[in-house]
């Protein structure tokens, strides 16, 4: 991992936009809160966090693409979930708020850059700056909705109908993911995602 300054400002736009249609941040709230953040760029194949690791900061995304995934002792992995949209937040909540070990990790999947900022510094602007605390309940708000549905989902769904809400929801990542890291997030065989794909006229 490598820190970089070139691009700070255009990052610093791009999750400007991103949290503004989030919850509103004045210009004047922006501008104490933005030293508070720094550039971060990965390559593929490399590594926002492990498992096993200690997560001290919150990443947002700014451009590219990552997974989330539960490795499993015998090698094995299950795709929790995936990072594209500027603004996405990445982090372990529980290491960050516990100080433990993260349960997952996130792999870098294509060029990806993010901007980092410590959990400490992130509470700290939200007890200082009502905007700021209000952006917070809406992160957390969405973080567990999104949540739920992803546990209903796989109570309730098919395993076509939870590919079919997975086209919907990752429709501009779709092309690039390979049929394996779809298959491990839909809880299904690369086989059984090819008779889905199938019976849907999509192969």
């Amino acid at each position: 991992m490598k820190t970089i300054g070139i691009k700070l400002e255009e990052q610093l736009l791009v999750l400007y936009t991103a949290l503004n249609d989030i919850s509103p941040i004045s210009i004047e709230v922006w501008k104490e809160i933005k030293p508070f953040f720094h550039s971060v760029s990965l390559e593929t194949s490399e590594y926002l966090f492990k498992s096993g690791d200690i997560v001290e900061d919150f990443f947002f995304l700014t451009s590219g693409l990552a997974r989330y995934y539960y490795p499993r002792e015998d090698g094995k992995e299950f795709n929790k979930s995936f990072a594209v949209k500027k603004g996405h937040l990445l982090s372990s909540i529980s290491s960050v708020a516990k100080q433990e070990p993260s349960a997952f990790s996130v792999e870098i999947l294509s060029h990806f850059e993010c901007l980092s900022i410590k959990y400490k510094d992130f509470l700290m602007l939200g007890d200082k700056f009502e905007e700021w605390n209000h952006l917070t309940l809406r992160i957390y708000e969405a973080l567990t909705v999104k949540k739920e549905r992803r546990e209903a989902d796989f109570l309730l769904l098919s395993a076509t109908q939870r590919y079919q809400k997975f086209l919907e929801e990752y429709s501009e990542v779709v092309d690039v993911l390979p049929n394996y890291h779809i298959a491990s997030y839909l809880g299904i065989t690369e086989v059984g995602l090819s008779r889905i794909r199938g019976s849907l006229g999509l192969t």
